[in-house]
């Protein structure tokens, strides 16, 4: 952060350095008021964690710019059900549901520190009986897989295809055991998911796989929001030819949310996003949509 950023803001500066002296401490729950909602996190979460705390909000920017692109263009109207899909503490399906954007939401975390996390989160926001919390990984197949585990950033958990080694020594992170399906196979088995308006995904480049295994239900016209990450999904075994089938079979356009202007794109621009974000860290958040009868 940027030391005009701190001048501007002070509180940021002391958020901060009592974000160090609790991430110095003993690994801790630590439970704090948020934007997103009262969230409880792990102390040694250094990304997810330090935003709620510092900050009092995670992607709040993000969220917001999401919904009015799919409010504004028609794409979405409010109420009905939410799918969180890699849900990680519930950030995103607690502050869509308590801001009004959701009636309900299903939550899919395979995680098991995550999903304790999310279990208390969504009990301390009162949303028991509204968020579904579905203790599964999604992918392209039924199974089970190895899900590697960050010691340090609870969003990047990921199912592992490619034990090599990574830009962040991937090969030697623990590793559990968790199921895998398909969506379109768990939608079909629950009585609450008739009405899915929006699809939040960010599962670490997963996300091609996940396709394969939800077809039928982005077929009604269900957008999606999504994290779109290269080096996640290139790691995950899927090509940028192959993940380029899969979305032009499913979508017909795509909003990226970056820069100041947002506009509806063919989704074959996402070709040329694979050559901008090429290096490891790179990525952008972006909206798929499906024009109807297409």
């Amino acid at each position: 952060m940027r030391l005009t950023q701190y001048v501007a803001h002070p509180g940021l500066l002391v958020g901060k350095l009592r974000w160090q002296a609790l991430y110095a401490g003993p690994r801790r729950d630590v439970t704090v008021d948020t934007w997103n909602g009262r969230l409880t996190f792990d102390s040694r979460d250094k990304l997810i964690g330090k935003y709620l705390y510092v900050h009092r909000a995670y992607e709040r920017r993000y969220i917001e710019h999401a919904l009015a692109v799919l409010e504004g263009d028609g794409w979405l109207t409010r109420g009905g059900t939410l799918l969180d899909v890699g849900a990680n503490i519930g950030m995103i399906c607690i502050a869509l549901l308590r801001h009004g954007w959701f009636d309900r939401a299903i939550a899919f975390e395979p995680a098991p520190a995550n999903l304790r996390l999310l279990e208390r989160n969504v009990a301390h926001n009162g949303l028991t009986d509204r968020i579904a919390r579905v203790p599964i990984a999604l992918s392209s197949s039924d199974g089970e897989m190895e899900l590697e585990l960050s010691e340090y950033n609870s969003g990047d958990n990921r199912l592992r295809v490619n034990a090599a080694a990574g830009a962040w020594h991937e090969d030697r992170r623990a590793t559990v055991r968790v199921p895998v399906r398909r969506l379109d196979d768990v939608l079909a088995e629950r009585p609450d998911a008739p009405d899915v308006r929006l699809i939040w995904l960010d599962i670490q480049g997963h996300e091609g796989r996940f396709f394969e295994g939800a077809d039928g239900t982005i077929a009604r016209g269900i957008p999606v929001v999504s994290e779109f990450w290269p080096y996640g999904i290139l790691r995950s075994g899927t090509t940028r030819e192959s993940y380029m089938r899969i979305v032009t079979r499913l979508f017909t356009h795509v909003y990226v949310l970056s820069g100041d202007t947002i506009g509806r794109q063919p989704v074959s621009a996402i070709h040329s996003l694979f050559d901008t974000c090429a290096a490891p860290k790179a990525m952008r958040e972006v909206v798929f949509v499906r024009e109807a009868g297409r």
